[in-house]
């Protein structure tokens, strides 16, 4: 008996796990033909450029169109795109591009007739080219471009569709700054920043102020010490010459008494001696 209630237990299991598959394959068919009903058609089509596209298209028409926004559609055969209209059935889903080599040229989604998410592109060679992002019609994020080995040429990011922020050339190692429609060289500052510019410059004003000042006292005071030291030059000088006048003059004086005095003979300094 026991070996029976394990067998019809396993059974029930066995039994339960099939049902549980069977309902996971209804979903996931649900599922797909929710995302690709028949309202949407698969189209390949080999383009003018020599590239093979495969994509899907939805006969709803649009009741309204954006003047702003660029339209991706079907028509004849061929594949169209205008601004704020569609003259045939939108693109809907998925978008592939292929190289005559079979190798993947571009990768990305539509929204009826609208880019939406990241878009891709590659070399012929396999490398990555390009890595851009869109929402709802407008690029909208990071872009990056890539050469054919594999090395960033160029950042940057898209605001509807606007080029904002630094985008930086890493070839040339130049980069721009895009606000709006404007570019710069450098970020422009904001409020706050140019307040602070502002308060920072008036500091320097200030110092500099101070710095011409003290340079005009210091050369104030370097005239004054020369005329200082010229002054004293000027009156040493008197001085001596007054010296060396005042040396001539008793020279004179002395000359003069020297020649007053009476003269003495040879005799009369021999007795003077003998005297003494």
């Amino acid at each position: 008996m026991p070996c029976l209630d394990l067998k019809l237990f396993l059974h029930k299991v066995f039994h339960i796990k099939k049902i549980m598959k069977k309902i996971l394959w209804l979903v996931s068919l649900a599922f797909v033909c929710v995302a690709f009903g028949p309202d949407l058609q698969k189209k390949v089509i080999r383009t003018s450029d020599g590239f093979d596209v495969e994509c899907y298209i939805s006969p709803t028409k649009l009741k309204r169109y954006n003047s702003k926004k660029m339209y991706h559609w079907f028509r004849s055969g061929r594949l169209h795109q205008t601004v704020a209209s569609a003259g045939g059935y939108v693109l809907h889903k998925e978008y592939l591009k292929y190289y005559r080599s079979n190798q993947i040229a571009e990768e990305g989604t539509f929204s009826y007739g609208l880019k939406v998410g990241a878009w891709r592109t590659w070399h012929e060679n396999g490398i990555p080219k390009t890595i851009e992002h869109w929402r709802n019609g407008y690029r909208d994020g990071k872009f990056i471009a890539y050469d054919s080995l594999g090395k960033t040429t160029l950042t940057g990011a898209y605001t509807y569709n606007l080029k904002s922020g630094y985008w930086i050339d890493h070839i040339t190692k130049d980069s721009t700054y895009y606000k709006g429609e404007d570019s710069f060289k450098e970020r422009p500052l904001n409020l706050i920043e140019r307040t602070l510019r502002k308060k920072d410059s008036l500091e320097k004003v200030e110092i500099k102020r101070e710095r011409v000042a003290q340079r005009y006292k210091d050369s104030v005071g370097r005239v004054e010490r020369k005329v200082a030291r010229r002054l004293k030059r000027k009156n040493d000088s008197i001085a001596r010459v007054k010296q060396k006048a005042d040396k001539r003059t008793q020279k004179r004086l002395d000359s003069i008494n020297k020649s007053k005095a009476p003269k003495t003979s040879v005799l009369d300094k021999i007795f003077k001696k003998k005297a003494n």
